[in-house]
């Protein structure tokens, strides 16, 4: 005779279906909330404890406020250059002159401004500056210094024969700064007395040189354009042209 067995039911068991889904989300929510808290107490810890409400400055923001404006001072202005905080930029005091300049420790550079136009007067700029003397006196002459014009090595303006140009006048020459003198050529060529009988140099290339008596000369390249590349508006007119070319004559 065969038995049957049946299972048996087990006690204090109860079987369970699956949670609502808004259990685990208050779950997820409440260990998300632990998480954060346990952090924002940890950074509280490292940082010393500041609360972000602290009314002291941040130290890059105080580095960069007591930086104190920097002032240029006047060349000369000793009570301003003393006022002056140490990183301040100051212009460098000129050294006052003592004596008169030796002719051979003067350095004279030419220059002459591109663009000039030949058949206009020209502007020519000497630069002077002292070898080794800090500052000293010079007066400035026909009789001091040389200037002469070139042209395919051939010397065709001199100062030696018009030296009226050279302006006379007693000028401070400093070895730190150039001081700087002008006179004008009149595009001419020079003869013995400078008459205005000479012909007017057409546009090119020439080279000028300068030097104090009994310095050593220097020299500089430029150019003269024609009186064509400036733009003149003219106006119409019905009278013949003139076969005389008047661009090449001064004004006045």
């Amino acid at each position: 005779m065969s038995s049957q067995r049946r299972p048996s039911s087990a006690r204090g068991r109860t079987t369970r279906g699956p949670l609502p889904a808004d259990v685990y989300w208050r779950r997820r929510l409440f260990v998300g909330t632990v998480a954060f808290s346990l952090v924002f107490v940890i950074a509280r810890w490292l940082t010393g404890g500041s609360d972000g409400s602290s009314d002291e400055t941040p130290v890059a923001e105080q580095a960069g406020a007591q930086v104190s404006a920097t002032r240029t001072v006047t060349a000369g202005d000793d009570a301003a250059t003393e006022a002056a905080s140490p990183g301040a930029t100051a212009s460098p005091t000129l050294a006052a002159p003592e004596g008169t300049c030796d002719a051979a420790d003067i350095a004279v550079t030419p220059s002459v401004t591109a663009g000039q136009v030949a058949g206009e007067d020209v502007t020519l700029t000497l630069s002077l500056q002292t070898l080794t003397s800090e500052a000293c006196t010079w007066q400035v002459s026909s009789k001091s210094v040389t200037v002469r014009i070139a042209q395919g090595g051939e010397e065709i303006w001199t100062t030696r024969q018009c030296g009226k140009v050279v302006p006379s006048q007693s000028v401070v020459v400093r070895r730190a700064v150039a001081t700087v003198v002008t006179m004008a050529w009149n595009a001419r060529e020079s003869n013995q007395g400078c008459t205005r009988r000479t012909e007017w140099v057409l546009p090119g290339d020439f080279t000028i040189a300068a030097a104090a008596l009994g310095g050593e000369p220097a020299e500089a390249d430029f150019s003269l354009v024609g009186p064509g590349t400036k733009t003149v508006e003219v106006e119409p007119s019905t009278e013949p042209a003139s076969s005389d070319n008047p661009q090449w004559e001064p004004a006045g």
